[in-house]
């Protein structure tokens, strides 16, 4: 990540973490995802408005039953296609969700999770008029626990922006992030720290194993991080990731094969 857009633009900073303690258990709880991947589903939803200049503030619902086939994505800043367009899992892990659910260790997986592709320049339209619609959605839906997975720095600073929005209305989030710099300043309730590639902050595609691994300590740290604002790590290699998703399918050997971020 170039330093100079760091210090060029306007970011959000904020002093106070709002905070909802979740009161049951986790394998008690609904679990929805949000991603500003800028995923929509094929045939059925229209594509991001990539010549907005500010950024497209709208959102799609990600049914849990989506087929990779489905797949399309829309994202202003970052080519997906060696990643979310191979494996939605990279960056929402619906189907590992859906293994922990079988597994009794979440009591249900949401009936929709959502997308939103994130590099927004302004927040602030974002905020007013798009993340009280997906508020209302998480409440109809019954959602104890909101984990969001952005993609690239503005997208963190949406991500996080929308966490906060979220535990206002007393649901409680984590977000998995590649960014820490900037969730100092967005201070999401609760952050996981994982130095994967944008895209692939679960994990590399067909690497079931890590994204299911970096999407259970994300749910165990909704009840182990106990101070608003936490930011916690996960101590993965991104190299391992890659060598399992090339034990899975050989000819992804034009993966990335470190992470290329650009944060320390």
């Amino acid at each position: 990540m170039d330093a100079r857009f760091f210090r060029d633009y306007n970011w959000s900073v904020n002093s106070d973490v709002p905070w909802k303690h979740l009161s049951k258990g986790i394998n008690e709880s609904k679990v929805a995802l949000i991603t500003t991947a800028g995923i929509y589903i094929n045939k059925q939803q229209k594509h991001f408005n990539l010549a907005d200049e500010n950024g497209d503030i709208s959102f799609r619902e990600i049914k849990k039953t989506l087929d990779q086939s489905e797949v399309r994505i829309a994202h202003k800043d970052y080519d997906l296609k060696n990643s979310v367009q191979l494996d939605y899992n990279c960056i929402l892990p619906i189907d590992r969700l859906m293994d922990l659910e079988n597994e009794s260790r979440i009591g249900a997986t949401s009936e929709m999770h959502f997308s939103i592709m994130g590099e927004i320049r302004d927040p602030k339209p974002f905020i007013d008029e798009t993340a009280p619609k997906i508020i209302k959605l998480l409440q109809k839906y019954l959602v104890d626990i909101v984990i969001l997975s952005p993609v690239g720095a503005l997208g963190h600073q949406t991500a996080g922006l929308l966490a906060r929005e979220i535990e206002e209305a007393e649901i409680s989030t984590i977000m998995v992030s590649a960014l820490k710099s900037v969730c100092l300043n967005v201070k999401p309730p609760r952050t996981i720290l994982v130095r994967f590639p944008f895209g692939q902050l679960f994990g590399a595609p067909f690497d079931a194993e890590t994204q299911k691994e970096i999407l259970s300590e994300c749910l165990t740290n909704v009840k182990a991080i106990r101070e608003p604002g936490e930011i916690g790590e996960v101590n993965l290699r991104w190299s391992d990731s890659y060598k399992k998703a090339l034990a899975a399918k050989p000819e992804l050997r034009h993966l990335q094969s470190e992470n290329e971020n650009g944060e320390e």
